[in-house]
């Protein structure tokens, strides 16, 4: 496979991937470690890179902007490129991902809470409901 000026081959699951080495080194602390190191390569040369290949594809279209992904597939992406390429807007949109979980775990439990109460308020109308029909039965109202 011939390789363009400043492109590195990378070997993800057996899967091969040409990419520019600085936009990786630019957008990943991973990569700029990676690529100042002493690496593992595969019989082609390519460097061996742990992770899914198809996340890692996925992840390539992300940075390079050559293909746009869905909401779907960056959310797919987002624990790869957070947490082992260490990606900022990965790690950004991750962090922004756990505080919105996290907001939206807090309202459901406000709801819940809510409708508890009004469910105690239901029960409470309808027993002073029940006691005021008791009242006029037996007073004959």
């Amino acid at each position: 496979m011939p390789r363009k000026v400043g492109s590195v081959l990378l070997n993800v699951e057996g899967r091969h991937f040409q990419v520019d080495r600085h936009l990786l080194a630019s957008q990943s602390i991973y990569f700029r470690v990676l690529f100042r190191s002493k690496t593992r390569r595969d019989k082609y040369g390519a460097i061996i890179v742990p992770g899914n290949a198809e996340r890692f594809g996925l992840i390539i279209d992300y940075l390079t902007g050559e293909y746009n992904i869905t909401n779907d597939q960056l959310e797919s992406i987002i624990p790869d490129g957070s947490s082992l390429y260490l990606i900022p807007s990965l790690v950004y949109l991750s962090q922004f991902k756990a505080e919105y979980e996290e907001k939206s775990k807090q309202r459901i439990e406000e709801v819940k809470r809510t409708i508890n109460k009004m469910d105690k308020l239901k029960r409470e109308i309808t027993n002073l409901e029940t006691h005021i029909d008791n009242i006029r039965n037996t007073r004959n109202y």
